[in-house]
């Protein structure tokens, strides 16, 4: 476990190193064009995922998301063209004395903040992450706070993690595999500008 640990913790640093010079890099335009690329991407998707579940539209779908850090994927269009759709979008709110995570519904001033325990009315579960390999294993911020919380989502909900297009995993990248630990829960998919890609990747 104390190898995963540092492996994960250098992992971060390389990541984090990568996404700083991908801002610094970036014009307001840029991200901007970014975050409309990756709500394209992720309505696409969800509207081929509802007609698999007999839905018509997206209207009603609870989805969780995120309020991205400056380096992160910016999803804050996302967020509004899922509201816009219909859906009912679930964000975090960092409970840090539990290490857990409650939820507020997006863009309701009157929404009381729900315990973790929402998660389970979830059909999308889209949340951030630092890495994903082609097996699934996610690389988060290392706080814990998604370890606890996707236990709670419901057998068959995909999960899906927001990432920059370089950060996508290949076969030709393999320093980009993720140290894992048995108790890691892989997640089922990623979102990128070019759409989602279900995992794993044989």
């Amino acid at each position: 476990m104390d190898d995963v640990r540092a492996a994960k913790k250098q992992a971060r640093s390389r990541v984090r190193a990568r996404r700083r010079d991908l801002v610094e890099r970036q014009g307001v335009a840029e991200r901007a064009e970014q975050a409309s690329a990756l709500a394209n991407a992720f309505l696409t998707w969800a509207r081929g995922y509802a007609e698999g579940l007999g839905r018509g539209d997206l209207s009603g779908l609870v989805v969780t998301a995120f309020d991205p850090m400056p380096t992160e994927p910016p999803v804050h269009a996302l967020v509004a063209a899922a509201r816009e759709a219909g859906m009912r979008v679930l964000l975090p709110v960092t409970v840090r004395e539990d290490t857990r995570l409650d939820w507020v519904t997006a863009g309701d001033p009157t929404s009381e903040v729900q315990g973790p325990e929402a998660l389970l009315g979830v059909d999308i579960a889209l949340i951030p992450g630092l890495a994903v390999d082609l097996s699934g294993h996610r690389l988060g911020q290392g706080g814990g706070y998604y370890d606890r919380a996707l236990p709670l989502v419901r057998p068959g909900v995909p999960v899906v993690v927001a990432l920059h297009d370089h950060e996508f995993p290949t076969h030709a990248a393999p320093e980009l595999a993720v140290p894992h630990a048995p108790h890691d829960i892989p997640v089922d998919g990623v979102l990128t500008t070019a759409g989602v890609t279900r995992l794993p990747v044989g």
